[in-house]
């Protein structure tokens, strides 16, 4: 985990790893060359006559933080669509081009805002549409259609395809398997664990602040740091041994409780005390057994069998 540079310059958590910056290189490259060879196919001057920049940030959003909520479809296309829409008419509305340009940006921002829609590639949209020149104005309306929303879906459809094959960065967000059980949402395990959808929301109207966060992104943050800060340290392969009990760590009706039965080199022989089903016997891999425990419970403080 690296923290950020200080207060001065921002603070940031960067907790990818080196597949994931991997990843994103590549999307990144085959996104935006595909994209811009849409872009470019709009003019027999090629890429010299029409290049959306915008593209080039969007590239970052998809590849690099696909699960934010600045990234997700309706943002991209919405937000696109929207700034170029407004783009284009302030363009033909205000006779001063540096002003019609501001007032593009602003109105986008304002729009995407109330159509949650937001996406910050967007302000580069609205600008472009404005002060393009003459390729872009001798598109006119067809500017929305082609080059932006075309050039948008194909990135989009790359998006998909470069991150369906690694599950925890699907794209878009709701592909990805949730880590907990999936008859489970976010949302309901935070409902267990005593908070709620208003309280999530509450606290966001509190902070006055757009987070790059979906609900179910802000509740499995939450859980994730409630169970790391009930049981910090991860049980070890030395801790399975027969007649030790533990517990998944999750609550109410999705609560259970193993007690181990015979563990060796690759697998964990246990009794399931507490728990759907339970009482009942079953075996699975060590490491699996691993995944599921995350509190080691105290001698004598199991369910009675």
């Amino acid at each position: 985990m690296r923290t950020g540079r200080g207060s001065l310059f921002g603070e940031f958590l960067d907790t990818t790893n080196h597949w994931d910056k991997l990843i994103a290189l590549v999307g990144a490259i085959m996104g935006l060359y595909l994209s811009l060879e849409v872009a470019a196919s709009v003019t027999e001057n090629g890429i010299n006559g029409l290049i959306l920049a915008s593209l080039g940030a969007t590239a970052v959003l998809l590849f690099a933080a696909p699960h934010a909520a600045l990234s997700q479809p309706w943002n991209v296309l919405g937000g696109h669509g929207v700034a170029a829409i407004v783009g284009i008419l302030a363009r033909d509305l205000l006779p001063h081009p540096l002003l019609a340009a501001a007032v593009a940006v602003g109105l986008a921002v304002w729009l995407m805002h109330y159509l949650r829609c937001l996406h910050p590639p967007g302000g580069a949209t609205a600008l472009y549409a404005v002060v393009g020149g003459d390729s872009v104005e001798a598109l006119g309306p067809w500017f929305l259609l082609h080059p932006v929303l075309s050039s948008v879906g194909v990135m989009l459809v790359v998006a998909v395809i470069i991150n369906y094959p690694f599950p925890w960065r699907r794209y878009p967000a709701s592909l990805t398997p949730p880590p907990e059980s999936p008859a489970q949402p976010p949302l309901a395990a935070l409902e267990q664990a005593g908070l709620g959808r208003a309280d999530l929301e509450h606290a966001m109207r509190e902070m006055n602040l757009y987070l790059d966060l979906t609900k179910d992104d802000l509740a499995r943050l939450y859980l994730l740091a409630r169970r790391h800060h009930h049981h910090p340290d991860p049980i070890t392969p030395d801790a399975i041994r027969p007649g030790t009990c533990f517990s998944n760590g999750k609550g109410d009706a999705d609560w259970a409780v193993r007690r181990v039965l015979e563990s060796d080199t690759g697998s964990v022989a246990y009794l399931n005390l507490a728990g759907p089903g339970a009482p009942h016997t079953g075996r699975t891999t060590l490491d699996e057994f691993l995944d599921w425990a995350h509190h080691q419970l105290p001698s004598g403080e199991g369910p009675d069998t």
